[in-house]
């Protein structure tokens, strides 16, 4: 609004500000109490399907088996995606072979004194088609699982986290079933579970994850059959396998009577000169062994062997 001043001379015209009120009149509105206001509506959070997208495949001779169908359950109440796949009976006799595959039993001979046990070789054979299934699938990682385990609560936690680790982790194993000196690499972030690098094999193939350029190690020295699954990851120095472990175990070993005939056991004898070369190859190995530590001391050390026990697992060696 603007007012004219005269003036002798000169109209001259101001603006004039109206003044605003203290508390508009919106403001003035009486507001509800909040018991009588209405909800504000908010949109749901969508929970992931899967807490982890790696598959954990379970080897079994029995898929129809209980012990099969409560592993199966077990996963799904942890939202992880879960996959059977046949194992490779050899019970009865010596299974077959496909592609490259062969066994070389004189190497079994002079670097264990015994030949493996049909059910050995079916068991082995189970695990490197597994492993060559998921690699010819294409996926980034899997998880294999024995028929014969019980999970951890906080398994699928814990595998999510795990499948982020860098790709210089190539295998993780799940548990094992001898306790080694080991260097701890870090905390996982739930502050219980450790990331570890053992000197020695944990022996076991109960569980493990393996990543693409861990498969691709595994394919390309497991082709040759002279030793159980679990001694080939044992023997990770020797294709340089870059094995790890987690602590506290995120799996265990059921009580049970293993179909899987032991070398050793009722082990056939083996020519006379076998036994004495055969501890200048363990020496060998052995030397091989601390070679490859001490190439790679950083990795391994400083290390040392847990306070506690690491797993629940009945049959493991303190």
């Amino acid at each position: 609004m603007y007012v004219e001043i005269e003036s002798p001379a000169v109209v001259v015209t101001k603006p004039v500000r109206l003044r605003q009120p203290l508390f508009p009149q919106h403001r003035l509105k009486r507001r509800l109490p909040l018991s009588l206001r209405p909800r504000l509506q908010r949109k749901p959070q969508k929970i992931p399907l899967f807490i982890a997208q790696t598959p954990c495949w379970i080897i079994s001779l029995h898929p129809e088996g209980g012990t099969v169908y409560n592993l199966l359950e077990t996963l799904k109440s942890q939202r992880l995606r879960t996959a059977l796949v046949s194992g490779v009976d050899g019970r009865s006799a010596l299974p077959r072979f496909e592609g490259d595959e062969v066994l070389c039993n004189r190497t079994t001979r002079w670097r264990h004194l015994c030949a493996l046990k049909n059910s050995e070789i079916g068991c082995y054979l189970a695990h490197l088609r597994t492993i060559r299934l998921a690699y010819q699938t294409g996926l980034n990682r899997v998880c294999i699982l024995e028929d014969d385990v019980q999970l951890e609560p906080d398994f699928g936690k814990i595998l999510a986290e795990l499948e982020r680790l860098p790709e210089e982790v190539e295998m993780i194993r799940l548990m094992g079933l001898k306790v080694r000196k080991r260097k701890i690499i870090k905390t996982l972030n739930d502050g219980i579970h450790k990331l570890v690098r053992p000197e020695r094999g944990w022996c076991g193939a109960q569980g493990y994850l393996l990543n693409r350029k861990g498969m691709e190690k595994i394919l390309g020295h497991a082709n040759r059959i002279f030793e159980p699954i679990d001694k080939v990851f044992d023997h990770f120095w020797q294709f340089d396998l870059k094995l790890y472990g987690v602590e506290p175990h995120l799996l265990w070993e059921t009580a049970h009577t293993s179909s899987i005939v032991k070398s050793n056991v009722g082990r056939a004898k083996v020519v006379r000169w076998l036994y004495w070369v055969h501890p200048f190859g363990k020496l060998w190995r052995s030397v091989e062994r601390h070679i490859y530590l001490l190439r790679h001391y950083q990795a391994f050390y400083p290390a040392q062997k847990p306070k506690q026990r690491p797993g629940r697992t009945a049959r493991m060696k303190l």
